[in-house]
């Protein structure tokens, strides 16, 4: 499949994935971003529905790339990293996480490369474009695309217990038992492993924020934007991380992200 969105303003085009019927307010907002920087912006869904998406997004079922129906065992976050590599594969969109807000245009670095660092040394998958000759590429997907496969990253605590399971299960439990498997820690071990790590860009740029201080993005006296430099151009939330009480409202006044939102022009009013 060729990328389906034209690209907007000489952009890149975008996508993500969508596992359920209802885009919380987040998410939408940080659709509404990178439209808003000019980005021709996919949204892939799972439901036989889509979702309502912000002005200027597209829907796209989510079959047209790789169909998640054929995925048992693995929760919503497991089968988006399983997805984006065949996104990678077969088509020639940039991967953005639904909790990932623009800054600054996307620019795909030399190679067809656009990955980054984030806190602790872990490669991030929240924005990602990977050539599809990339040797970790290929060998994500070889293990992406055979539920008997036990990656060699697996950590040894939990060898024992993947094998003995029954083949066609294997991989799904391994997700199960570390659930960051085939996302962070599986690209940062292939990279590194192939010596494509290189190309991965320092935390500043697309995972500035440790998520560990998830609680700054709401804080109306910022805490922010001393974590950003010049190149900064994601914003990356790491919802999973963040405090549910802080999704079940919406943010206070003055804080980043009610600031940004403002900035873009996105009401939370209906969201």
């Amino acid at each position: 499949m060729t990328a389906a969105a034209p690209q907007a303003a000489g952009h890149p085009a975008v996508a993500s994935l969508w596992v359920g019927e209802k885009l919380r307010w987040l998410d939408k907002l940080a659709l509404a971003s990178f439209v808003h920087r000019g980005h021709a912006v996919t949204l892939f869904h799972t439901a036989a529905r889509a979702p309502a998406v912000p002005d200027g997004v597209q829907t796209r079922p989510a079959a047209e790339v790789f169909d998640p129906a054929a995925l048992t065992g693995f929760a919503p976050a497991q089968t988006a990293d399983l997805f984006r590599l065949h996104l990678m594969r077969d088509t020639d969109l940039i991967w953005v996480d639904t909790d990932a807000l623009c800054l600054h245009p996307l620019q795909v670095q030399p190679g067809g490369w656009l990955v980054g660092h984030e806190d602790g040394n872990m490669i991030n998958n929240a924005v990602l474009r990977m050539p599809k000759s990339s040797a970790a590429l290929a060998a994500l997907i070889a293990v992406a695309t055979d539920p008997s496969q036990v990656p060699d990253w697996l950590p040894a605590e939990h060898r024992a217990e993947v094998m003995a399971a029954v083949p066609s299960e294997r991989l799904a439990i391994a997700c199960m038992l570390v659930p960051n498997l085939m996302g962070p820690r599986g690209l940062t071990a292939m990279l590194t492993k192939h010596g494509e790590d290189a190309h991965a860009l320092p935390m500043r740029v697309l995972n500035p924020l440790p998520w560990s201080m998830g609680d700054a993005w709401f804080n109306p006296h910022g805490g922010v934007t001393g974590w950003f430099g010049p190149d900064t151009m994601v914003a990356h939330l790491y919802a999973s991380r963040l405090r549910k009480i802080h999704l079940r409202g919406r943010p206070r006044p003055h804080s980043f992200l009610a600031d940004f939102a403002a900035e873009i022009g996105f009401s939370f009013a209906g969201a």
